[in-house]
């Protein structure tokens, strides 16, 4: 009776170790052993020196490079934005033939190619013809797209999603960028408009100030937003590629201005005026005639005030570059400093001592966090126009704090007074007072005497 069931047995191990092999044998095979898919162009990017590509109507694109930079010809010569025609020329590069759908078609007209809906040529460095591209229809299950190439008979198929690259327009490739200007590098700024006029300067150390209307504390993450929404700012459309009056677009007597002084001595002033669609503006760079439409993030933006890039927080401070901390609390001085070891197998190590009232080792998370409540309380009001020091317990404080950094950076020092239960805070140097959160505040300053 065994005798059946140990043939079996024994097969069907066989049938096992023979599975296992194969898939071992297959798994081994280098991935390059499939067979790769045929470029559609021998072409390469870097060489490609104009580009053509014609719609069967409206406008075609006439690409032009002139050393390392693109420009759009045509009745609107304009330069072109580097990065779009980059992807473009990949995309040209790189596109494969998926599958081969007649080798000799009776007509082309069946496949969308007779006309073709849409052509591309590509000059290259050196050679005699251009490189040429005909697209079609798409298939049936709309997966890919017939297309062929003028120097073979025979009709093949892209990946369709393709087609969105290869069908750009002139607009598309345009450079958008109104003011062609980089947040690091700028100084200064200036801003006029119905929200109100300011002005802010950024020293050495990247820290904002305003400047105007009165010296004060900006926000230096606030102000870095705003910069990376200009630095960013395209043209949604063209208004006018030279405009001759600026009337129509509310330019003669700009809504807003913003003026960028930047690091080189140079200046670039955004105008922008009227209304052109739903939370869309006409705008313009002050030296150039061409009116633009942009979208209204930058607007929505500027209608915040001035009260937007003000720095909100006591201290706005990473807690991790303090070395040290200075307070002195009802007549009382605390004292705390930072040290750096060398610890086993090289590692550094960080730790937290109380050098006053006493001396003794601080936990270093205790003290993160104690730093962090502190810098973090937030602005409840600014006095802009602040009245004597007395009318804030300014004369007589209760409480000043010093956080020391690394050499070369200044402290910042903070000076808390009280009147009527509220609590206000001065720092040197600022024109304004700030009106705190008083739980805030003694819950930070407990936190700092019990360390």
């Amino acid at each position: 009776m065994k005798g059946p069931f140990v043939r079996t047995g024994l097969a069907l191990a066989v049938l096992a170790g023979l599975g296992a092999y194969i898939y071992f044998v297959e798994s081994k095979k280098p991935s390059g052993s499939e067979k790769k898919k045929e470029k559609v162009l021998e072409l390469s990017k870097d060489k490609v020196t104009a580009l053509d590509i014609e719609p069967p109507s409206g406008e075609a694109v006439h690409l032009v490079k002139q050393g390392k930079d693109w420009k759009l010809g045509g009745p609107a010569a304009a330069p072109a934005d580097a990065n779009e025609v980059d992807s473009l020329l990949s995309t040209l590069q790189n596109l494969e033939v998926e599958e081969v759908v007649n080798e000799k078609p009776a007509s082309l007209g069946e496949f969308g190619l007779d006309p073709p809906r849409r052509s591309l040529s590509a000059t290259l460095a050196g050679a005699k013809q251009p490189l040429k591209l005909l697209l079609g229809d798409k298939t049936p299950d709309g997966g890919a797209l017939y297309a062929k190439t003028p120097d073979k008979p025979r009709v093949f198929t892209i990946a369709s999603y393709q087609e969105a690259s290869l069908s750009k327009k002139p607009f598309d490739l345009r450079d958008r960028d109104l003011l062609h200007v980089k947040r690091d590098a700028v100084r200064t700024l200036e801003i006029t408009g119905p929200d109100g006029s300011y002005a802010l300067l950024r020293d050495d150390k990247g820290e904002w100030t305003f400047t105007r209307p009165l010296t004060t504390r900006a926000g230096r993450w606030a102000v870095d937003g705003l910069l990376g929404t200009l630095e960013s700012l395209r043209m949604d459309s063209i208004a006018a590629e030279d405009a001759k009056d600026l009337k129509p677009f509310g330019l003669v007597k700009p809504a807003r201005t913003l003026s960028l002084g930047l690091a080189d001595g140079a200046t670039k002033r955004l105008e922008i005026g009227s209304s052109a669609a739903d939370k869309k503006y006409h705008a313009r760079e002050a030296s150039s005639s061409l009116v633009a439409v942009i979208p209204g993030a930058i607007v929505d933006d500027l209608a915040k005030g001035m009260k937007e890039l003000r720095q909100k927080r006591l201290a706005d401070i990473p807690t991790y570059e303090v070395t040290g901390v200075d307070a002195t609390l009802e007549g009382k001085a605390f004292v705390y400093a930072r040290s750096t070891t060398q610890a086993k197998q090289g590692v550094q190590e960080e730790k937290w001592k109380r050098t006053s009232p006493d001396k003794k080792d601080v936990d270093r998370s205790k003290v993160e966090d104690v730093l962090f409540k502190l810098s973090g309380v937030e602005v409840q009001d600014f006095v802009d126009k602040p009245q004597a020091a007395a009318s804030y317990g300014l004369d007589q404080p209760f409480a000043k704090l010093s956080f020391r950094f690394e050499a070369g950076k200044p402290a910042v020092e903070l000076t808390l007074g009280r009147k009527v239960g509220a609590t206000y805070a001065k720092r040197p140097g600022d024109d304004a007072v700030l009106k705190l959160d008083s739980a805030k505040v003694d819950e930070a300053l407990k936190a700092l005497k019990e360390l």
